[in-house]
């Protein structure tokens, strides 16, 4: 319930804003990217976002979607959008890391050890505001609102891991970002770092024997092609950036500014709620193919060892304040 409250009184500040008519808006084109295809988790909240600003801005504001990552890769996202090649674009949150560390709080293991922290975290206005301001020093991009997905389960091709001790001597492809390799060798496991459109193929090939990631991409991606076993572990949830190139948002008058930082959160808030209904769904389409779901047995050792890691990135997040600060938001 009081996740439901933080949810609608976010909702109702954004309705304060007040809109301006569509005959002030300037014409434009606006180019949005994501590595993964049309239809996901990725592209949907891009979708919503064009939705609502053609709509608003009546039809002077078109868009071109580069979606399936045709444009390269999510750091490569990153890099076009530091240089305004493009204007919108999402990640998963790690892989905007290596260009602005600070965002590395929202990927922090067990920080959300239950979804709804998440939900209120990213409400939370004051917080997302440091935050993005935070990230365009270090980045010259903005985030104009998170997304999240579900928890990063584990999927494999060779057993069942109900223990943390089943993941030795098996191969992880792991995100190349400094903070989950980490938390990969805290469990005594030497990952594997590759990119997301690489996985697939080194799955296939035996290069990797299993991988981490939301049971929706789980399913879009079609891992049961490739992969057997689930494991359902709660140690990050998937997290990704509405983020926009701060060289073309500076240039936008105020009120073109509002109109795609309104049409940004609205598209964020609506899709956490349609990948909390599609997460069930995706993990028994999977199960469906004949994947094998478990739960582990010492789940407590797994958050013990991850949060281990936590001291080294105090640093990184802008100090051990912000964290904690961050844990104050969510009641910790």
């Amino acid at each position: 319930m009081q996740a439901l409250r933080t949810t609608m009184l976010f909702l109702a500040a954004l309705l304060t804003c007040t809109a301006v008519q569509a005959a002030e808006y300037k014409a434009m084109t606006v180019r949005m990217a994501c590595s993964t295809p049309p239809g996901t988790i990725q592209a949907l909240p891009l979708d919503k976002l064009a939705e609502i600003v053609e709509r608003e801005s009546g039809g002077k504001i078109t868009f071109e979607k580069y979606y399936g990552g045709v444009l390269g890769d999510e750091q490569s996202t990153v890099k076009q959008l530091r240089s305004n090649s493009i204007q919108i674009g999402v990640m998963a949150a790690g892989n905007l890391t290596p260009f602005a560390p600070r965002a590395t709080l929202v990927i922090m293991p067990y920080l959300f050890p239950r979804k709804e922290m998440a939900r209120t975290f990213f409400s939370h206005k004051p917080s997302m505001d440091e935050l993005a301001e935070a990230v365009v020093e270090q980045s010259r991009t903005r985030p104009l609102a998170w997304l999240m997905s579900g928890y990063r389960v584990l999927t494999n091709s060779s057993r069942p891991i109900k223990t943390l001790a089943d993941m030795q001597g098996l191969k992880w492809r792991v995100p190349p970002v400094e903070l989950q390799l980490d938390v990969f060798r805290a469990w005594g496991v030497e990952p594997h770092p590759l990119s997301w459109i690489e996985t697939f193929n080194g799955l296939q090939q035996g290069v990797i024997d299993g991988q981490e990631n939301p049971n929706d991409l789980n399913r879009d991606t079609k891992f049961w092609e490739v992969q057997k076993y689930i494991t359902n572990v709660h140690y990050m949830i998937w997290v990704a950036p509405i983020l926009v190139s701060e060289k073309w948002y500076r240039r936008l008058d105020a009120d073109t500014q509002a109109l795609f930082a309104r049409a940004a959160q609205e598209a964020a808030v609506w899709m956490w709620d349609y990948a909390e209904k599609e997460d069930a769904k995706a993990l028994q389409e999977c199960l469906d193919h004949g994947m094998i779901i478990n739960d582990v047995s010492d789940e407590q050792v797994w958050l013990e060892k991850a949060r281990s890691v936590w001291p080294k990135y105090y640093d990184t997040v802008g100090g051990k304040v912000v964290l904690d600060k961050a844990l104050e938001v969510m009641g910790q």
